[in-house]
């Protein structure tokens, strides 16, 4: 006790080893949000199961037939995997097993009903786990954390949950006592660092018009089975991204399509965007001075340096104005505007609309997109989009500088960081203009132009018309690099079709930039019909969703949908909503089922009710085609879908009744006038 030493053993830290406990306080991970507060990511209590299989210990598994038959109705594992593994350990006389990743992450609704099924030898471990409860939304933009194997905490793997990995995970606190040998911790001995939960990071993205584009993006999917698909909404004004999304995805809570492609597209794809990057050429005559849209010239081709290259169609339109050209979306008219402008101040007008540089965005690895300008040729096909690349956020920025009057503003996707302990604000983000790329006048006219390129006097790109909004913006037609043998993929229709579009025309809310490239499937719509099948309804919703052109200007909020079987119609409140589209399947006032129950919906979706009495056909016109699909399931009825679009025609008229096993065909419209 004087020496503190015995032997040459240090009994002080002897004692200390055997008496001292350190006890970790986990800090909770930062919650990801949307713009209105809504949960996009966030930490969540788990459980995982272990099964006793030692039998001297009382509680233990006596039945393993039993166990693994009523645990099979629970987890996603085969009845007969579950009784092998319970008897492996059996037989190795093993204390515990544990059933692999099926056996993880489970809710508290699943524990709650393996433990009413009073499974003898069943326990449950709690753990956290990082939960996205949406699954696959907006899902290379928010990423994903999970826990690193070797110290047990969670790591930002991709997207936000990367970029903003320090914010969000906070820092551990731990307990540090002595114990006496009968285990209790010695008075006076206990010493506790606070853990530090990690901060909110909340986002400009909206959870509702998310929802819209990644509907949007499933269309596209399923009618043109492409290799990639993207599509972001801005904020016109600001530069806020509002919805971003992509395909291939993946879904985080599932991990379904995890591999399939890491790369956030908004950010980190680069590609030669073809037709729709002509608006800056465009934007910078009209600033140099040299367009006058109703000067002639001659369309069809323009020789560059020994090579001819050829407008889209080869013959081009004779001699047409400038303006024309532009509604023709004409090669050679971009090649002698920049002539005019001169070389080199046209490539200081693309370095200034933000190409061949990055946005200076919050995402590790952002590309900068190349401006290809060595040889004459490079040059003269960058003016109409090919050779120089560009990523979908400098499309989006450089749109806002001709929508806001020459000033670009910078795109943004994190609105403010929180600290979730004390609600202080201690990072936010609103629009920032990065520089005057064109004069206001400039701005305006390109405007004026670009209004004029959707359904104008040459009656081009019909198919992106709005009923009730004026909508513009230019397509775009790229051809896509070889990967393999080096210049273009040859063949029909080996494109990325684009559009970037913006509404309304005369005081722009809304920018959406939509893409698809290498459609396997309806190959010749990439050319008839471009993006129109993922675009319009992405447009449309979203300018519902925000009330442009009302009024008020308040968006309506989403609708609770409770279970109102039984209750007379009048009696719902959904079905007197106006932002709700309710259709009603029967004559009869009292309600007998309706879809969704128990649920919410978005603004200007649709419900659907059946009542009592004789069962009619209701007007199904104006329902896009996943409605008309959840129509004929909540009817029973089999139901044909021609088209893409909205519904304008149905094979059984409005008011009919219905008989069973009666099929329904229904024709969709692209809202094109000349349909």
């Amino acid at each position: 006790m004087i020496g503190k030493s015995l032997d040459d053993e240090d009994l002080v830290a002897h004692g200390e080893e055997k008496f001292s406990r350190t006890s970790q306080i986990e800090a909770a991970r930062g919650r990801i949000l949307d713009r209105d507060g809504n949960v996009l990511a966030s930490d969540m209590e788990a459980y995982r199961i272990a099964l006793i299989t030692d039998s001297s210990y009382s509680n233990h598994v006596s039945d393993p037939e039993a166990a693994a038959e009523k645990i099979a109705e629970v987890i996603d594992m085969d009845e007969d995997e579950i009784e092998k593994r319970i008897k492996e350990g059996i037989e190795e006389e093993r204390f515990q097993i544990e059933l692999g990743k099926e056996g993880r992450e489970l809710s508290y609704n699943d524990k709650k009903t393996l433990e009413e099924a009073e499974i003898p030898g069943i326990v449950f471990i709690a753990e956290t786990k990082r939960f996205y409860p949406n699954g696959d939304f907006a899902s290379h933009l928010i990423g994903y954390a999970e826990k690193n194997q070797d110290t047990g905490e969670f790591e930002g793997s991709l997207g936000i949950e990367r970029a903003y990995d320090e914010k969000l995970k906070g820092q551990d606190g731990g307990l540090d006592y002595l114990k006496d040998l009968w285990g209790y911790i010695v008075p006076g001995t206990d010493s506790v660092a606070e853990a530090k939960n990690g901060s909110d990071v909340q986002l400009t993205i909206d959870s509702n018009i998310q929802m819209y584009l990644e509907d949007s993006l499933d269309t596209m999917e399923e009618h043109f089975e492409p290799e990639e698909t993207f599509a972001v909404v801005a904020d016109a004004k600001t530069g806020a991204i509002l919805a971003s999304g992509q395909r291939p995805s993946f879904n985080p809570r599932t991990r379904e399509g995890f591999g399939e492609s890491w790369l956030n597209m908004l950010y980190q794809h680069s590609f030669e965007p073809g037709s729709t990057f002509k608006v800056f050429g465009l934007a910078a005559a009209i600033d140099s001075g040299v367009y006058d849209p109703n000067a002639v010239y001659e369309s069809g081709s323009y020789d560059v340096d020994g090579h001819t290259i050829y407008d889209w169609e080869p013959e081009g339109w004779g001699d047409i104005t400038y303006n024309e050209g532009m509604q023709y979306s004409s090669n050679a008219l971009m090649m002698i505007l920049q002539e005019k402008v001169g070389e080199d101040k046209m490539l200081e007008y693309y370095k200034d609309f933000g190409f061949g540089q990055v946005t200076g965005s919050e995402f590790p690895n952002e590309q900068s997109g190349t401006l290809a300008w060595d040889a004459e040729l490079q040059r003269k096909t960058t003016s109409f989009g090919q050779t120089s690349t560009v990523t979908p956020i400098q499309m989006i920025q450089g749109m806002t500088a001709i929508l806001n009057g020459g000033k670009m503003k910078k795109p943004y996707i994190v609105e403010s960081i929180t600290d979730s302990e004390s609600g202080e604000v201690i990072e936010e983000n609103d629009e920032t203009v990065v520089r005057q790329v064109i004069s206001e006048e400039a701005a305006d006219r390109t405007q004026d132009e670009i209004n004029t390129f959707v359904g104008g006097s040459m009656e081009r790109n019909p198919q992106y018309l709005l009923e009730d909004y004026e909508v513009a913006g230019k397509s775009g037609t790229a051809q896509v690099i070889d990967p393999d043998g080096g210049g273009y993929l040859k063949g029909d229709y080996q494109f990325l079709t684009s559009f970037i579009g913006y509404a309304p025309e005369d005081d722009p809310e809304v920018i959406v930039y939509y893409g698809v490239k290498l459609a396997s499937k309806n190959k010749s719509d990439t050319w008839d019909i471009g993006v129109m099948p993922g675009f319009n309804p992405l447009m449309e919703r979203t300018l519902k969703y925000l009330t442009v052109g009302e009024e008020d200007g308040e968006s309506p909020e989403p609708v609770k949908i409770e279970d109102y079987t039984g209750k007379m119609i009048s009696d719902v409140p959904a079905a007197a909503n106006d932002s709700i589209q309710t259709i009603i399947l029967g004559e009869g006032e009292e309600v007998v089922d309706h879809y969704p129950k128990n649920d919410k919906l978005l603004p200007y979706e649709t419900f659907f009710i059946k009542t009592d009495g004789q069962l009619k056909m209701p007007d199904l016109t104006g329902l896009s085609k996943r409605e008309v699909i959840m129509f004929g399931d909540f009817a029973g009825m089999d139901v044909t879908v021609e088209g893409e679009g909205y519904v304008n025609g149905q094979s059984i008229d409005p008011g009919i009744v219905l008989e069973d096993g009666q099929e329904l065909k229904v024709t969709l419209s692209s809202n094109d006038p000349e349909d």
